[in-house]
């Protein structure tokens, strides 16, 4: 049985590495009689791999894990350690900047002494280190912020000289989220968290040739880190699962009830009491009609790709998949759809994400011009403003470009399919990446189907206008439910305020930062009829009112989908990662 292993994570060290192996060996045998070195070699580019695989065939205790792309320190350190025998797993520097005559204590501090963790430091008075004074600056600065932030015992996170207990390793790994620099700090965090000893000595340091840190982009990144664990440790579940949705929401809230302090409580109750309750109905019933139209445009898309199902499912999928979109931020509430069409008509992850993300598509296509059409219609009463411009030029060169990176891939994906194929690529890592491949091919092939064709374009295009059309009518008629709205209600010019401001609304919603762009709606339509002459807080009481309606009608009608379908909320809302890895 190995006792010992020892990682060497490697990123072109083609220089050291069978000199590292040898030393470490040497130093192991003195040890214990049974070791092994794995070599994580991550992504080298200078056959760094090339040397590793001969060690690996010429020593027998020598290990050899290959990954094709760079994956990271961490990444390759958990993988390493996933693969290892030993009771005992160390890691060590390629570069031996620690000098190994401390390699016995690390090893005997895990084994016999007691400690579930132990690790060198350079950085305790009994320490004897050297290195560029902006390093050691930078190194202390930062572990004295982890010290401050995070309650470390420790003085020196980073050093690359550590030994683990197995079981104690094993029981933090997974909960380690960093995968680069700041592994080794999150884990020795973790670790003092959960009560686990651990041990910090003074070893013998001596700054490496070279550094694989980038100075700035890597320490900046670190110190986000500290500021990322800090949240998880001393606020749990607040930003995860049940906590972010409570945090999207709470932002919500407080967005509306500022605006609305702002505004006015009172004033926007007032034009509450003043609403026309017949035209409210009316509203609700043009909202309710457009919904059978998002399910015929969905059905069209689906069709183009050689799958025919019934509307009345596909209108209860969208209902559903857009009831948790109110619900979850980020519009993630779209992969319940892909999870609904997998369960009950055992449809393809790629054909379900390509045919979501053409509607995604056209749906930005229709409003950024909507958005474009109705600021031409404003123009002559007042000035957009630039955040305004902004949003409408960024969407539509976002569209733009969408659109000639789509022709391109189609193109060659053509051409090469007339040439006879595309041509077999050798990757060592095998079937994991032929699968990615696999699915990219498919995915665009499928998008270019319906977004690239002039027919099924036209028609996906003329759809969704229609959607957006009855959107904004809904919106259209909310205002008029207003008597002390002012103005001619059926001049162009306030047609054309009403579609802008429901445009930029929706253009807004695609920003993720509350469910269902709750708030930052209201917001969007607010500031949009106020430069347009009307009160701000009729304005925001029209905004709240209409995204009321909209998102009352999604939500009763995702419920009697779901009960429809025999399905709850908690799986439709829990399966949203679960559909991201079973892709």
């Amino acid at each position: 049985m190995i006792s010992v292993s020892v990682v060497l994570p490697a990123y072109n060290e083609a220089a050291r590495i069978e000199n590292t192996v040898s030393i470490t060996a040497e130093t192991l045998s003195k040890i214990t009689d049974s070791f092994e070195i794995i070599i994580a070699e991550d992504g080298s580019t200078d056959g760094t791999d090339q040397i590793a695989f001969q060690l690996s065939e010429q020593y027998s205790y020598v290990k050899h894990l290959h990954s094709e792309e760079r994956q990271g320190r961490g990444r390759a350190l958990n993988r390493a350690f996933k693969a290892a025998s030993g009771e005992v797993l160390c890691y060590i520097d390629v570069d031996l900047a620690t000098d190994m005559s401390y390699l016995e204590k690390l090893v005997r501090a895990v084994s016999t002494g007691g400690y579930d963790f132990a690790t060198g430091s350079r950085i305790i008075p009994e320490s004897d280190a050297k290195r560029p004074f902006k390093r050691e600056f930078a190194s202390r600065g930062y572990n004295s912020l982890v010290r401050l932030l995070l309650h470390s015992k420790l003085y020196d996170h980073q050093c690359g000289f550590k030994a683990f207990r197995r079981d104690p390793l094993f029981d933090l790994l997974d909960e380690v989220e960093n995968q680069h620099w700041f592994w080794d700090t999150e884990l020795l965090v973790r670790a003092q968290h959960r009560g686990y000893r651990v041990l910090e000595f003074p070893v013998y340091w001596r700054h490496g040739e070279s550094s694989k840190v980038n100075f700035v982009k890597d320490i900046l990144g670190m110190g986000s880190e500290i500021f990322r664990l800090w949240w998880e440790l001393f606020f749990p579940g607040l930003f995860s699962g049940k906590g972010k949705l409570f945090i999207t929401a709470s932002l919500a809230l407080l967005i509306l009830a500022l605006a609305a302090t702002f505004l006015g409580a009172s004033s926007v109750l007032e034009n509450i009491k003043q609403a026309s309750l017949s035209t409210l109905a009316l509203a609700s019933l043009v909202y309710c009609i457009s919904w059978p139209l998002r399910g015929i445009r969905f059905q069209q898309i689906l069709n183009r790709l050689g799958n025919h199902y019934g509307l009345g499912f596909l209108t209860g999928s969208i209902f559903i998949s857009q009831s948790a979109n109110v619900i979850l931020p980020a519009r993630i509430g779209d992969l319940s759809r892909m999870y609904i069409l997998k369960k009950s008509k055992d449809l393809a992850f790629t054909t379900s994400l390509s045919s979501l993300t053409v509607e995604r598509v056209f749906d930005i296509i229709a409003i950024t011009f909507i958005a474009a059409l109705a600021s031409s219609g404003v123009t002559t009463r007042f000035e957009i403003a630039s955040w305004m411009e902004s949003l409408i030029k960024f969407s539509g060169l976002a569209v733009l470009f969408f659109f000639i990176a789509l022709f391109a891939l189609s193109f060659r994906e053509g051409r090469m399919t007339k040439s006879g194929g595309k041509k077999a690529s050798v990757i060592s890592s095998g079937e994991p990446l032929h699968k990615i491949k696999g699915f990219a091919s498919t995915f665009v092939h499928q998008i270019s189907v319906v977004a690239v064709r002039p027919g099924a374009f036209l028609t996906v295009v003329a759809s969704s206008l229609f959607i957006w059309g009855m959107d904004i009518l809904t919106c259209f008629l909310v205002l008029k439910a207003f008597p002390t709205a002012g103005g001619d209600m059926s001049s162009a010019f306030t047609i054309s305020l009403v579609f802008l401001a429901v445009a930029l609304g929706n253009i807004v919603k695609t920003f993720p930062i509350t469910p269902g762009a709750i708030g930052t709606y209201e917001v969007a339509l607010t500031a949009v009829f106020g430069l347009g002459g009307i009160r701000p807080e009729l304005g925001f009481t029209v905004a709240v009112l209409d995204h009321i309606i909209k998102n009352s009608i999604t939500l009763l009608g995702g419920g009697l989908a779901l009960s429809g379908l025999g399905l709850k909320w908690r799986e439709v809302l829990s399966t949203n990662t679960d559909t991201l890895k079973g892709m």
